[in-house]
């Protein structure tokens, strides 16, 4: 029997995710799994657990920061299409992703993934997930992501390489970010991670509930 997909990143977000969602929520059509941090690991440890269990759906779940008033600190969304950042050509302003020297990142996958097969986009933002190689270290270089990409809404480091694995196996992925900061901001005493994950969880536990 195929099971689906609960993917989290890190142990830490895992722990704190899992004792926030009612065990009801989750029963034998669903397996919690880790996916890895970054893109590399994310999109390796995702292929292989597709081909494991054979899934109909998968929805990852997680933390991300948030673009200078563009989603709030605290708060849970889902998205419509991520795009990868930080892989291509160059770095800072002289920076060109794969698809603007014309290359794929595979086939016929550029940036851009678009997310979905599911029925219900009550909650889903417009804006992109900027899934990015490495996280803005400072507000200068959030600003100058911010300025490449004006509806960006969040920056995240694994949606795109679940997205890439799901694509490739034609399985539906859901993403969930709970928003724990602003982007390039790294002192961790301002992050609000508790109360993102408890919101990310809660959304997880609407989006289970429509199974």
């Amino acid at each position: 029997m195929a099971s689906n997909l609960l993917l989290i990143p890190t142990a830490i977000e895992r722990d704190k995710i899992m004792s926030r969602l009612d065990v009801s929520a989750i029963d034998d059509g669903w397996v919690t799994q880790l996916c890895g941090f970054g893109q590399i690991a994310a999109a390796a440890r995702t292929s292989q657990l597709i081909a494991k269990h054979h899934p109909e759906r998968i929805i990852l779940v997680g933390i991300a920061g948030a673009f200078s008033g563009r989603a709030d600190v605290g708060s849970a969304y889902r998205f419509r299409r991520v795009t990868c950042d930080g892989i291509g050509v160059g770095a800072g302003e002289t920076f060109r992703s794969a698809s603007d020297i014309g290359w794929a990142h595979f086939a016929d996958i550029g940036d851009e993934i678009e997310l979905g097969g599911w029925s219900d986009t009550s909650t889903v933002v417009e804006g992109r997930l900027l899934s990015v190689c490495a996280a803005s270290q400072s507000e200068s270089e959030a600003d100058a992501r911010a300025d490449r990409f004006p509806d960006a809404v969040a920056e995240d480091m694994e949606a795109f390489g679940v997205a890439m694995a799901c694509q490739m196996h034609s399985v539906p992925l859901e993403v969930v970010r709970g928003i724990s900061n602003d982007v390039g901001d790294r002192d961790h005493s301002r992050w609000q991670i508790d109360k993102a994950l408890q919101a990310a969880s809660e959304l997880v536990i609407r989006l289970l509930d429509r199974r």
